[in-house]
Protein backbone atom coordinates (compact mmCIF):
# COMPACT_ATOMS: atom_id res chain seq x y z
CA UNK A 1 0.00 0.00 0.00
CA UNK A 2 1.01 3.68 -0.40
CA UNK A 3 0.25 6.04 1.54
CA UNK A 4 0.56 9.94 1.47
CA UNK A 5 1.59 11.72 4.93
CA UNK A 6 0.99 15.76 4.47
CA UNK A 7 3.05 17.91 6.97
CA UNK A 8 4.30 21.31 7.19
CA UNK A 9 0.90 22.70 5.51
CA UNK A 10 -0.35 25.55 7.56
CA UNK A 11 0.72 28.97 8.70
CA UNK A 12 1.05 28.83 12.27
CA UNK A 13 -2.15 31.45 14.18
CA UNK A 14 -0.20 32.53 16.82
CA UNK A 15 2.30 34.48 14.44
CA UNK A 16 -0.86 36.67 13.08
CA UNK A 17 -1.30 40.10 14.59
CA UNK A 18 -4.68 41.58 13.73
CA UNK A 19 -4.74 45.45 14.20
CA UNK A 20 -7.60 48.00 15.54
CA UNK A 21 -8.10 48.71 11.64
CA UNK A 22 -8.52 45.46 10.44
CA UNK A 23 -5.32 44.72 9.30
CA UNK A 24 -3.68 41.30 9.50
CA UNK A 25 0.15 41.25 10.12
CA UNK A 26 2.06 37.76 9.80
CA UNK A 27 5.26 37.16 12.16
CA UNK A 28 6.10 34.62 9.56
CA UNK A 29 5.62 34.36 6.07
CA UNK A 30 5.78 30.17 5.60
CA UNK A 31 3.83 27.40 6.90
CA UNK A 32 5.58 25.67 10.18
CA UNK A 33 5.54 21.97 11.16
CA UNK A 34 2.46 21.35 13.13
CA UNK A 35 1.82 19.75 16.20
CA UNK A 36 0.27 16.65 14.48
CA UNK A 37 2.26 16.16 11.32
CA UNK A 38 4.80 13.42 13.69
CA UNK A 39 1.72 11.20 14.23
CA UNK A 40 0.63 11.77 10.74
CA UNK A 41 3.88 10.17 9.29
CA UNK A 42 3.66 7.47 12.34
CA UNK A 43 0.27 6.60 10.90
CA UNK A 44 1.13 6.32 7.68
CA UNK A 45 3.79 3.95 8.33
CA UNK A 46 1.53 1.25 10.63
CA UNK A 47 -0.94 1.16 8.33
CA UNK A 48 1.07 -0.66 6.41
CA UNK A 49 4.69 -1.19 8.08
CA UNK A 50 5.93 -2.88 4.21
CA UNK A 51 4.67 -0.52 2.06
CA UNK A 52 5.05 3.18 0.38
CA UNK A 53 4.86 6.23 2.24
CA UNK A 54 5.62 9.27 0.31
CA UNK A 55 5.80 12.85 2.54
CA UNK A 56 3.43 15.74 0.83
CA UNK A 57 4.87 19.63 2.29
CA UNK A 58 4.63 23.12 0.74
CA UNK A 59 7.91 24.44 -0.86
CA UNK A 60 9.39 26.30 1.97
CA UNK A 61 12.23 25.14 4.94
CA UNK A 62 13.48 22.07 5.52
CA UNK A 63 11.70 19.02 3.51
CA UNK A 64 13.12 16.21 5.48
CA UNK A 65 10.56 15.98 8.52
CA UNK A 66 8.56 12.97 6.90
CA UNK A 67 11.94 11.40 5.43
CA UNK A 68 13.61 11.23 8.90
CA UNK A 69 10.32 9.54 10.65
CA UNK A 70 10.86 6.64 7.43
CA UNK A 71 9.15 8.33 4.72
CA UNK A 72 10.68 7.00 1.39
CA UNK A 73 10.44 10.11 -0.19
CA UNK A 74 8.84 13.35 -0.31
CA UNK A 75 7.08 16.03 -2.74
CA UNK A 76 7.28 19.27 -2.26
CA UNK A 77 3.98 21.69 -3.79
CA UNK A 78 5.23 24.74 -5.83
CA UNK A 79 3.80 28.34 -6.15
CA UNK A 80 0.86 28.06 -3.77
CA UNK A 81 0.80 31.23 -1.61
CA UNK A 82 1.65 30.97 1.85
CA UNK A 83 -1.85 32.81 2.83
CA UNK A 84 -4.03 30.86 0.24
CA UNK A 85 -7.58 30.40 1.80
CA UNK A 86 -8.42 26.22 2.56
CA UNK A 87 -10.17 25.97 -0.15
CA UNK A 88 -7.31 26.19 -2.00
CA UNK A 89 -4.81 24.67 -0.13
CA UNK A 90 -6.96 21.49 -0.07
CA UNK A 91 -7.14 21.34 -3.92
CA UNK A 92 -3.30 21.76 -4.48
CA UNK A 93 -3.07 19.22 -2.06
CA UNK A 94 -5.37 16.36 -3.22
CA UNK A 95 -4.10 17.43 -7.43
CA UNK A 96 -0.71 16.44 -5.89
CA UNK A 97 -1.87 12.93 -4.38
CA UNK A 98 -3.36 12.16 -7.70
CA UNK A 99 -0.34 11.93 -8.94
CA UNK A 100 1.19 9.82 -6.96
CA UNK A 101 0.83 6.00 -8.12
CA UNK A 102 -1.74 4.02 -6.34
CA UNK A 103 -2.38 5.81 -3.02
CA UNK A 104 -5.10 4.80 -0.99
CA UNK A 105 -4.30 6.16 2.52
CA UNK A 106 -3.98 10.03 3.09
CA UNK A 107 -2.94 10.95 6.11
CA UNK A 108 -3.04 14.78 7.66
CA UNK A 109 -2.80 16.81 10.81
CA UNK A 110 -6.65 17.33 12.31
CA UNK A 111 -5.02 20.40 12.88
CA UNK A 112 -6.69 23.45 15.08
CA UNK A 113 -5.01 25.93 12.69
CA UNK A 114 -6.99 25.35 9.74
CA UNK A 115 -9.32 22.83 10.49
CA UNK A 116 -11.07 23.12 7.11
CA UNK A 117 -8.36 21.32 5.36
CA UNK A 118 -8.58 17.95 5.88
CA UNK A 119 -12.09 17.80 5.41
CA UNK A 120 -11.81 19.85 1.55
CA UNK A 121 -9.08 17.66 0.80
CA UNK A 122 -10.93 14.46 1.27
CA UNK A 123 -13.82 16.16 -0.96
CA UNK A 124 -11.43 17.13 -3.48
CA UNK A 125 -10.53 13.67 -3.67
CA UNK A 126 -13.90 11.74 -3.42
CA UNK A 127 -13.39 10.21 -0.50
CA UNK A 128 -14.68 9.30 3.12
CA UNK A 129 -12.44 10.89 5.96
CA UNK A 130 -12.20 10.45 9.67
CA UNK A 131 -11.10 12.84 11.92
CA UNK A 132 -9.68 12.96 15.58
CA UNK A 133 -7.89 9.31 14.83
CA UNK A 134 -5.42 8.36 17.46
CA UNK A 135 -4.17 5.49 15.60
CA UNK A 136 -4.32 2.73 13.18
CA UNK A 137 -3.91 -1.11 12.87
CA UNK A 138 -3.63 -3.25 9.85
CA UNK A 139 -6.28 -6.20 9.59
CA UNK A 140 -6.94 -8.39 6.66
CA UNK A 141 -7.48 -5.89 4.13
CA UNK A 142 -8.51 -3.14 6.03
CA UNK A 143 -8.08 -0.81 8.74
CA UNK A 144 -9.52 -0.77 12.24
CA UNK A 145 -8.96 3.17 13.05
CA UNK A 146 -8.92 4.58 16.79
CA UNK A 147 -10.11 8.06 16.99
CA UNK A 148 -12.00 10.19 19.67
CA UNK A 149 -15.78 10.11 20.11
CA UNK A 150 -16.99 12.37 22.88
CA UNK A 151 -15.65 11.61 25.63
CA UNK A 152 -13.93 8.20 24.83
CA UNK A 153 -12.59 6.55 21.84
CA UNK A 154 -14.31 4.36 18.74
CA UNK A 155 -12.73 1.77 16.41
CA UNK A 156 -13.81 2.19 12.93
CA UNK A 157 -13.02 -0.99 10.57
CA UNK A 158 -12.47 1.08 6.84
CA UNK A 159 -11.38 -0.28 3.33
CA UNK A 160 -10.81 1.34 0.49
CA UNK A 161 -9.18 4.87 0.18
CA UNK A 162 -9.44 7.46 3.08
CA UNK A 163 -8.20 10.31 4.23
CA UNK A 164 -7.33 10.29 8.22
CA UNK A 165 -7.18 13.46 10.56
CA UNK A 166 -4.75 12.57 12.82
CA UNK A 167 -4.71 14.71 16.15
CA UNK A 168 -1.93 13.82 18.89
CA UNK A 169 -2.93 13.96 22.13
CA UNK A 170 0.91 14.60 23.49
CA UNK A 171 4.48 15.77 21.88
CA UNK A 172 7.05 13.54 19.35
CA UNK A 173 8.46 11.08 22.46
CA UNK A 174 11.59 11.08 20.55
CA UNK A 175 12.34 13.17 17.98
CA UNK A 176 15.12 12.09 15.23
CA UNK A 177 18.80 12.83 16.04
CA UNK A 178 20.88 14.95 13.54
CA UNK A 179 22.34 12.29 12.53
CA UNK A 180 19.06 10.37 10.58
CA UNK A 181 17.96 14.33 9.86
CA UNK A 182 20.96 14.21 7.16
CA UNK A 183 20.25 11.03 5.80
CA UNK A 184 17.14 11.94 5.28
CA UNK A 185 18.21 14.90 3.50
CA UNK A 186 19.15 12.53 1.27
CA UNK A 187 16.37 10.71 -0.18
CA UNK A 188 14.59 12.16 -3.41
CA UNK A 189 12.33 15.43 -2.94
CA UNK A 190 10.23 15.48 -6.32
CA UNK A 191 8.32 18.86 -7.04
CA UNK A 192 4.89 19.62 -8.36
CA UNK A 193 2.67 22.60 -8.82
CA UNK A 194 0.21 24.04 -6.87
CA UNK A 195 -2.98 23.49 -8.77
CA UNK A 196 -5.68 25.50 -7.77
CA UNK A 197 -7.74 25.85 -10.54
CA UNK A 198 -12.16 25.81 -10.01
CA UNK A 199 -11.46 25.84 -6.39
CA UNK A 200 -13.98 28.06 -4.60
CA UNK A 201 -13.22 31.40 -3.30
CA UNK A 202 -14.34 32.57 0.58
CA UNK A 203 -15.62 35.71 0.66
CA UNK A 204 -13.83 37.79 3.93
CA UNK A 205 -16.61 40.50 5.05
CA UNK A 206 -14.34 41.28 7.97
CA UNK A 207 -11.56 40.73 10.42
CA UNK A 208 -11.68 41.73 14.03
CA UNK A 209 -10.61 40.75 17.59
CA UNK A 210 -12.92 38.51 19.63
CA UNK A 211 -14.85 40.55 21.64
CA UNK A 212 -13.75 40.64 25.18
CA UNK A 213 -15.71 39.63 28.35
CA UNK A 214 -16.29 41.94 31.46
CA UNK A 215 -13.89 40.99 33.80
CA UNK A 216 -16.09 40.23 37.37
CA UNK A 217 -14.36 41.51 40.34
CA UNK A 218 -15.15 40.35 43.97
CA UNK A 219 -14.41 42.46 47.07
CA UNK A 220 -12.28 40.94 49.35
CA UNK A 221 -12.81 42.47 52.67
CA UNK A 222 -15.42 39.70 53.38
CA UNK A 223 -13.51 36.39 52.60
CA UNK A 224 -16.13 34.33 52.64
CA UNK A 225 -18.71 36.46 50.94
CA UNK A 226 -16.31 36.82 48.18
CA UNK A 227 -15.93 32.55 47.90
CA UNK A 228 -19.85 32.13 47.88
CA UNK A 229 -19.79 35.25 45.12
CA UNK A 230 -17.29 33.50 43.35
CA UNK A 231 -18.50 29.67 43.26
CA UNK A 232 -22.19 31.16 42.57
CA UNK A 233 -19.91 33.34 39.40
CA UNK A 234 -18.48 29.56 38.27
CA UNK A 235 -21.66 27.93 38.51
CA UNK A 236 -23.25 30.11 36.11
CA UNK A 237 -20.61 30.05 33.46
CA UNK A 238 -21.21 26.18 34.04
CA UNK A 239 -17.44 25.72 35.07
CA UNK A 240 -18.46 23.81 38.50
Amino acid sequence: MTSVAIFKWAMNPHDERIGANGAIKWLANRPEIGDDDYLAVQVAKDADPNGEVVGLTMASGDTAFAAARGAERTITVEGLDAFAQPTQAAAALANAVREVDGVSLVTIGDSAWSPMTPSLLAAYLGWPCLLAVDSVVPEDDALVVTRRYGTGTQSVRVSGPIVLGVAARREEAEKPGMRTVLQARKKPVGKTHAATEGSPQLSVSGIHEPDARPSKVFDGADASAAAAQLVAALKSEGVL
